[in-house]
């Protein structure tokens, strides 16, 4: 998100009235918790009914026991048995809800001691309906009200204290945990909100006086005829949108600078250029139609003719590669067919054998098989190959090693071609492709930006690393069949 003065006040306004409104959540937060307290104490207390409930059964089956020594009736011992299941399905409810270890112990006393209340109450009842009431009723009185009795009564006692007490220290500790976190919270609120307020405070007076003095500074440079110069946009406000701006007028300003060199270079090429062509192709046409004459006047057989039929081919090649020296100042149409990556680079080498030999360079060639044909102009392909061959040997004026390898990629056929030369300085490879830029002495300094020409005019890509000492690697990449580009024209 574009971040504006407009946004930067609202954002320093947001800061200092975010901690009221921060303030007033913490509050509900507070009052909703200290809320859930007073609940969960209500519901401790309500819980109790169940044991409650427990109780009062029990009490009631007492009474009934000894109604049924007074007067011993099946429906009274049916009964006084039927309220078992209440008072077990009570305290097993109690003891799933208990969670304190004392009231589970508890718990499983309570258990202990109605288990002996049912054995006692059992043997009562038995007795009372063999005749033994008398002795039933002196077991009732020991037993029952003697012992068990006092026994549950002090065990359901305890159970509620320690269940009073417990939900009462509870809510205590979440009110005391609630009024320490207030606490905490309007201390870190006051001293985040002083110290949001003055960082955002410097924020902003920095957003703005920083970015256009460094604008200001950059008008000055830019001024002075430093193109180059980098205008940085430090915000994304409308100060960085002006800074951008100046940016991009500099880089379009770079750009028609370089295009109008670029125009001075190729008008000169193109003079150039014709002049090397009214140069050389008399004297070409004259070596050509003495060759022709010579092979007419040979009989078939004599085996001068494959020497002279060679001197025509090499000056059809020559006449070829004048002509696209002089389309370099021109837009060039392309005029692609399928053709083997393989035989450019066969061709290509096919003349530089005299020179390998002369410098004592090692040709390593290794031609993967079975390459997809390319839609490219082979002549324009076979010129920019060509082009960085001779590049490559010239690197080697003491010898070295030539190595030409030809491979599939992903999507590409690629041609690498490696010298073992002297290598090239970073300085010198970022300008390896400019017009008339050579570190040779005798060079023209088009070698390398007729290559790439050609080569990008076929919907390829030509790239080169170097290394001091080391030598040079130069990759030709042209597309498959299924990539390959429609015939365009380049412009000059």
């Amino acid at each position: 998100m574009k971040l504006t003065f407009q946004r930067k006040l609202m954002l320093a306004f947001g800061t200092m009235v975010l901690p009221l409104g921060l303030i007033g959540l913490h509050s509900l937060w507070s009052l909703r918790r200290e809320n859930a307290a007073l609940r969960a104490l209500e519901a401790n207390l309500a819980r109790r009914a169940v044991l409650a409930e427990a109780e009062n059964t029990i009490s009631r089956q007492v009474r009934e026991v000894f109604h049924f020594l007074i007067e011993p009736d099946p429906s009274v011992r049916r009964e006084i048995e039927g309220l078992d299941g209440i008072v077990q399905d009570r305290i097993t409810e109690w003891k799933r809800m208990a969670v304190d270890p004392d009231e589970v112990r508890l718990t499983q006393d309570l258990e202990k001691q109605y288990q002996a209340f049912l054995r006692v109450r059992d043997r009562i009842l038995t007795l009372c309906e063999k005749g033994y009431r008398v002795e039933a009723f002196q077991v009732a009185q020991k037993e029952l009200r003697g012992r068990i009795l006092p026994d549950l009564s002090r065990t359901v006692a305890e159970i509620y204290r320690i269940n009073r007490e417990r939900g009462l220290q509870e809510a205590f500790q979440e009110v005391a945990s609630v009024r320490r976190h207030t606490q905490t919270v309007l201390a870190v609120l006051i001293l985040g909100s002083a110290v949001a307020g003055t960082l955002f405070s410097v924020l902003i007076s920095r957003s703005l006086a920083w970015p256009i003095e460094d604008l200001k500074r950059a008008m000055d440079i830019v001024g002075e005829g430093q193109l180059d110069y980098r205008v940085e946009a430090r915000s994304d406000d409308e100060v960085g949108d002006l800074a951008r701006a100046f940016a991009s007028m500099v880089e379009k300003l770079k750009e028609t600078q370089a295009r109008l060199i670029h125009s001075e270079k190729l008008a000169f090429i193109g003079q150039m250029s014709a002049a090397v062509a009214h140069g050389l192709r008399n004297p070409l046409a004259s070596i050509r139609a003495a060759a022709q004459l010579s092979l007419y006047r040979l009989a078939p057989s004599d085996p001068i003719r494959e020497n002279l039929q060679a001197v025509i081919a090499e000056v059809d090649r020559l006449e070829r590669r004048i002509d696209h020296l002089l389309d370099f100042t021109k837009p060039v149409p392309l005029q692609p067919v399928w053709e083997q990556v393989n035989r450019i680079v066969e061709n290509g080498l096919a003349g530089l054998a005299e020179r390998l030999q002369q410098q004592g360079i090692r040709l390593e060639v290794d031609l993967q098989a079975d390459l997809p044909e390319v839609w490219v102009d082979p002549v324009q392909v076979e010129q920019a190959v060509l082009e960085v061959l001779s590049n490559a040997i010239d690197a080697m004026p003491r010898g070295g090693v030539l190595r030409v390898v030809t491979r599939r990629t992903d999507d590409a056929v690629e041609i690498l071609i490696e010298d073992t030369g002297e290598g090239m300085p970073e300085e010198v490879l970022a300008r390896v492709f400019e017009p008339f830029f050579t570190t040779k002495a005798d060079g023209t300094g088009l070698g390398l930006s007729i290559a790439k020409r050609f080569v990008d005019q076929n919907g390829g890509t030509l790239t080169v690393t170097s290394q001091v000492g080391r030598g040079t690697s130069v990759r030709i990449q042209l597309p498959v069949a299924s990539n390959a580009p429609k015939a365009v024209l380049t412009p000059a």
